[in-house]
């Protein structure tokens, strides 16, 4: 009977020092715009999962689709829970990710992330930014096209959404790799474009 207790008391220590510790995303929000949060925020420290408790992130499941300076955009977005897109992360967090398929004005395939592992995915959300949710994106790399994306569903319409693309300034160009970059077209507008629910 000892055994037992003893082995019952070691198989609980285990598992009290690997339990998570869960925060917002609500809470990790309001730290992103403390005036010091460079500095950090002590509070959130420990906490190993960043958990979407008001199923805010549901608005934007689904596919979506739209047109802008010629192209048509089919964007399918994805939550994924408890995830962690970073072998060193330390923190898994609930957020979305996205695979698009772009077509030209002629109807050609331009760009298609659609069979992407989850593991390598180069569409994926961090967190919200009032009612923005904001994602990284990473198309050609050796364009320097990578950059932030804020999606957002319309307060009178939730089926139609806008999306900005802002570039990434600090990404380093490479001319040998990107020979034809004077002439090169981003794949997302640096305007918001409107896409709708399917």
């Amino acid at each position: 009977m000892k055994n037992i207790i003893l082995v019952a008391t070691l198989f609980l220590s285990v598992l009290s020092c690997k339990a998570q510790v869960i925060g917002t995303l609500e809470q990790f929000e309001e730290c992103s715009n403390r005036p010091n949060h460079d500095e950090g925020c002590p509070d959130l420290e420990n906490i190993t999962y960043v958990k979407d408790t008001n199923n805010r992130l549901n608005q934007f499941v689904g596919i979506w689709k739209g047109t802008y300076g010629g192209k048509q955009y089919e964007i399918k977005l994805e939550k994924k829970i408890n995830s962690k897109y970073f072998i060193t992360s330390k923190i898994s967090w609930d957020r979305i990710i996205g695979r698009m398929i772009i077509k030209n004005d002629l109807g050609i395939i331009i760009y298609n992330s659609t069979n992407e592992p989850d593991n390598n995915i180069s569409f994926f959300g961090n967190n919200f930014q009032h009612r923005a949710y904001e994602m990284h994106f990473v198309g050609n790399w050796d364009c320097a096209e990578s950059g932030q994306v804020f999606i957002e569903t319309r307060l009178n319409n939730s089926n139609e959404m806008t999306l900005f693309y802002a570039r990434d300034l600090d990404v380093k160009l490479d001319p040998a790799k990107c020979p034809n970059y004077s002439s090169f077209v981003q794949l997302l507008p640096n305007n918001k474009m409107t896409l709708v629910k399917q």
